[in-house]
């Protein structure tokens, strides 16, 4: 059954509804006398407003249809220059837009949307209902002409294609996918706009191809036009006035076959007697293009009426606002999935950050008991003990360095460094993180193969920062490893030197990475891990650190038998001179007796260093807290001062200040000790102060080493 023309009006109504949202559209048509005009409501259906008329002279619909442009009043109410205004106001409404209707290029009447919030009209629709104005001209003159009579021709036409057009567009509204929408978009076209080809392509920000949707078109034909696509230059060729159809663009086959470099009616058809191609661009909320629509092989040779070709446009300014607001939804997840990424980025920078002061807190602790048992072992070792008794000492005395080893590093990874780089082995980098991870491959069954290069020499590097790199990849082929059962687990780390490169091969006998996914491994955020397993930054910063040294980081990888990772860094000498406690203490000279203090809040080891002081020929006065040592130095002449500097109550910096100010002679017989040497106050201190220090655990002939720099010192000044 046929629709009458009343129900094809409201249909057509409807959709204009949709396209400007809108709480009441009227239609403004002149009296038969032409003196007034007439104003109606037509949507939405159920309306109650009541009709009413003004005078033609003076009203607003009369200057559109002079004008022949659109008039919009973003808010009813402060002011009246027309009589419109004044109704609608009454009616609630608060914004209104006049739109001028033209049949045949006559005025005809003035369609009038109203709305109840100020300044809510889309200027971007109004300026679209300007264009398509003969068609809602002719809807209303065939609804007025013939109430029951079905209509024909290219109205019948144009107002069934609306009627389609309006379901599929509350479809592809109700889409979620994109893709989807838009292959729903192309089979629509393809059966109800009398065109039996279609491509919509979709552009990117910079107005370039960015997607591509086909219908009709053969696999040739999807390849010819891939290797045709439009440049700028050829879009704006096409998409010029001399081309202008309605608010479309109608291409001869001729200049489409020399713009385009695609023969209408298909890649290997004849251009004579066709009807060239039709563009509709599709523009986005604020103006910009987004995309178009080319459509090929029409079922007539003629090109498309007014009524059928505005009846397109309108569908494809809908399916255009649609498709934007899918992609800005699709930006709108990325976003957030990105800022979801960052927060649990920053959760898991803000734990790592806990967890380091908590690291830091506990070396220190362990630092002076360790430091005692360490002190002691060496004083029992130079006793004459038994032989087996001195076995026993010598591992105790082994495996106490052991963990001064494992704390250090500890406190090394658990702080922030400024960037420095000094002159270090890269094998002796690499041992310290893998003395760190020992444990725990060894737990997991995971043999350490080390190939170094004995006569590999140092070079400058960060040593905080190639750490992490170093941990990064053997965390990685650690945990590859763990992916693996049927064979074993070797993790193979050599070093050798090419020119003046140093080279660092890391491989694993792990799961291997797809080649697909083995280029994409640096990105940020991306993880061939499982979920909750990695968080994709590690390798990203890897080779940021590794850029930063005038280097590079490779990977290459065979899925199902391994991965080997490859530093590349420059060999770069140290033009630094030798610093002062690189020295060695003139050993063989025997001491100077000297008189020392030696303050530290724990007993062990005010008692260590003074028992072993004693014995080497020094005087040893000894404090617990740094009250009692001012009172002593303050009273007493000491050669040499051996502070803690972390002490309950008054601390060794505080000591040193209030020492200074009596004496300040003193400042320069400070020795500290410190486990927390990490710590940027730490260091601001002893580089504004210029005092030595030994970092707790320390060995006896350390202590030795920095009294005998501190006498040379006084001795040359």
């Amino acid at each position: 059954m046929q629709d009458t023309p009343r129900q094809l009006f409201h249909t057509v109504f409807r959709e204009v509804g949709s396209l400007v949202p809108s709480d009441q559209i009227s239609l403004a048509l002149p009296s038969p006398d032409g003196e007034r005009f007439v104003v109606c409501s037509v949507y939405p259906e159920t309306s109650e407003a009541p009709g009413w008329e003004v005078p033609r002279d003076g009203s607003c619909a009369a200057l559109v249809l002079k004008r022949r442009r659109t008039e919009l009043f973003p808010s009813l109410g402060a002011e009246f220059h027309f009589p419109e205004e004044e109704a609608l106001h009454r009616e609630g409404m608060r914004a209104a837009a006049f739109v001028p209707l033209f049949l045949a290029g006559e005025p005809y009447g003035v369609l009038i949307l109203a709305v109840r919030e100020p300044r809510s009209l889309e200027g971007k629709g109004l300026r679209f209902l300007e264009r398509i104005g003969g068609l809602l001209a002719l809807a209303v003159a065939a609804t007025s002409q013939e109430p029951s009579a079905p209509p024909s021709g290219p109205l019948r036409q144009a107002f069934g294609q609306m009627a389609v057009f309006s379901r599929v567009s509350n479809r592809i509204v109700q889409e979620d996918h994109l893709e989807a929408a838009c292959r729903l978009f192309l089979e629509t076209i393809r059966e109800h706009s009398g065109y039996r080809r279609a491509v919509l392509t979709l552009l990117d920000a910079e107005g370039k191809d960015s997607q591509s949707f086909f219908t009709g078109f053969s696999d040739d034909d999807i390849d010819a036009f891939h290797r045709h696509k439009l440049t700028p230059t050829q879009r704006r060729a096409i998409f010029h006035d001399r081309h202008r159809h309605g608010n479309s663009y109608l291409v001869p086959a001729e200049a489409a076959t020399e713009l385009v470099g695609l023969r209408p009616g298909g890649a290997g058809a004849s251009a004579a007697g066709s009807a060239g191609l039709l563009f509709i661009p599709l523009y986005g909320g604020r103006g910009s293009m987004i995309g178009t629509v080319m459509l090929d092989e029409p079922a007539e040779d003629n090109p498309p009426s007014a009524e059928a070709l505005s009846a397109l446009e309108l569908f494809a300014s809908g399916v255009a606002h649609a498709i934007e607001k899918k992609r800005l939804d699709v930006a709108v997840k990325n976003a957030q999935a990105r800022l979801r990424t960052v927060q649990e980025q920053l959760m898991q920078a803000e734990k790592m950050s806990a967890i380091g002061q908590l690291i830091s807190g506990v070396t220190h602790e362990l630092n002076n008991p360790l430091s005692g048992i360490m002190g002691f072992a060496q004083l029992l070792l130079g006793a004459e003990v038994n032989p087996k008794t001195k076995k026993n000492l010598e591992r105790i005395y082994t495996e106490a360095v052991r963990c001064q080893k494992i704390v250090h590093n500890l406190l090394s990874f658990s702080r922030r460094h400024q960037p420095e780089k000094t002159s270090r082995r890269l094998d002796e980098v690499i041992e310290s993180v893998l003395e760190l991870r020992a444990y725990q491959l060894q737990v997991d069954d995971v043999a350490v193969e080390r190939r170094y290069d004995p006569s590999l020499p140092p070079t400058m590097v960060d040593v905080h920062q190639i750490q992490q790199v170093v941990l990064n990849v053997v965390n990685n082929a650690h945990q590859a490893m763990m992916l693996v059962a049927d064979r074993p687990r070797r993790l193979t780390i050599a070093t050798e030197r090419k020119g003046d490169r140093l080279c660092v091969r890391i491989s694993d006998t792990g799961s291997g990475i797809p080649r697909e996914r083995l280029e994409k491994i640096f990105d940020p955020f991306y993880t061939t891990k499982a979920e909750g397993k990695g968080t994709g930054l590690g390798l990203s910063v890897s080779r940021a650190i590794i850029r930063e040294h005038q280097g590079t980081i490779s990977a290459g990888s065979v899925l199902g038998e391994g991965t080997t990772m490859t530093l590349d860094l420059p060999l770069v000498a140290d033009t630094a001179a030798p610093r002062a406690d690189e020295e060695k203490p003139a050993s063989a000279r025997a001491p100077v007796p000297l008189r020392l203090l030696v303050v530290d809040d724990e007993e062990v080891l005010t008692e260590l260093l003074g028992d072993f002081l004693r014995s080497v020929g020094h005087q040893v006065d000894q404090a617990r807290d740094g009250r009692q040592a001012l009172s002593m130095a303050s009273s007493r002449d000491y050669d040499i001062i051996l502070s803690d500097l972390k002490m309950p109550g008054l601390d060794g910096q505080g000591f040193y200040e209030q020492l200074n100010m009596v004496k300040p002679w003193m400042a320069g017989r400070f020795v500290f000790s410190t486990g927390d040497l990490a710590n940027p106050k730490v260091q601001t201190f002893f580089q504004v102060s210029g005092c030595p220090y030994l970092s707790k655990p320390f060995k006896l002939e350390s202590v030795l080493k920095v009294i005998d720099q501190v006498v040379r010192k006084l001795r040359a000044a």
